[in-house]
């Protein structure tokens, strides 16, 4: 009885053990030793030829997995648009799992991806705290949202504020999945005067009928090209001001280059803040 006849098979995939590899393991471990037996005893083996041997399991219905996904996906598509539809792609199969409660977990989708027209969901499953598999769910997914729509053309440069856009923008309800995967901006950000607030203009121009998405912006420089800025000239404890016009576009940190009015050449200025420059020898 405490002969070890092999690994516990997986729950679903039962194995075959006949009789005559049961009497070869017996006689291999030598359990039946020959001074136990008398020279004329002869062994006989009765029962059945073969054995099938499973470990007991649960069937988890294919719908069960499905709906937790969906469940999941639909609340992720919630907080990115006001209405969405999911559909299953393909069938989703039954799981068999080892005897015991079974728990589903989905795997949490990614926070700063958008909506795609396929998905995938993944589930685990788990039986008594112990992980046993996962599975994918596929979905067919359509999610609208109002976002901001260009009425005409907005060239590169351009700030991107409530105001700037007010008459040059419109908003509709369009399909994200349609849209590429950089993130549109919401037509309810412009109305909260979310941009003008973010310092931010077009990276590239803006088409009629495009929609504004994350690609097209970038954050204001602390100088630009064609601006005024504020120049302090530092030698020794003797610091002099001036204003002078900024030759390109620069960020905190950034040297520039900037002519003073009635110069003839140009200097090269560290960006220190918004509309400020400095040179030091």
């Amino acid at each position: 009885m405490a002969l070890p006849l092999g690994a516990a098979p997986r729950p679903g995939s039962p194995v075959l053990l006949d009789r005559d590899t049961l009497e070869r393991r017996i006689q291999a471990r030598g359990s039946l030793a020959s001074s136990e037996l008398d020279a004329a005893a002869v062994l006989h083996w009765t029962g059945a030829p073969e054995t099938v041997i499973e470990s007991e399991a649960q069937q988890l219905p294919g719908d069960v997995i499905a709906d937790a996904a969906r469940s999941a996906l639909e609340n992720w598509l919630s907080q990115r648009s006001t209405r969405a539809e999911v559909q299953v792609a393909s069938t989703v199969r039954d799981l068999t799992l080892p005897a015991g409660t079974p728990v589903l977990r989905v795997r949490p989708l990614p926070a700063g991806a958008m909506p795609q027209r396929r998905m995938l969901v993944w589930v685990e499953a788990w039986v008594a705290d112990r992980f046993v598999r996962t599975t994918a769910v596929s979905f067919d997914v359509s999610a609208w949202a109002p976002v901001t729509v260009a009425s005409t053309r907005l060239d590169s440069g351009t700030t991107v504020d409530a105001v700037t856009l007010r008459g040059a923008t419109a908003s509709r309800e369009v399909d994200l999945t349609a849209l590429r995967p950089s993130a549109p901006v919401k037509a309810s950000g412009l109305a909260q005067n979310s941009l003008e607030s973010s310092g931010q203009r077009l990276r590239r121009p803006l088409k009629p009928g495009e929609v504004l998405t994350d690609a097209h912006l970038e954050s204001m420089p602390a100088v630009a090209r064609g601006n005024w800025a504020q120049l302090l000239a530092r030698s020794g404890a003797v610091t002099v001001e001036s204003r002078v016009e900024v030759l390109q576009d620069g960020r905190k940190g950034q040297f520039v280059r900037v002519k003073v009015p009635g110069g003839s050449g140009e200097v090269l200025a560290r960006v220190t803040g918004p509309g400020q420059v400095e040179v030091q020898p």
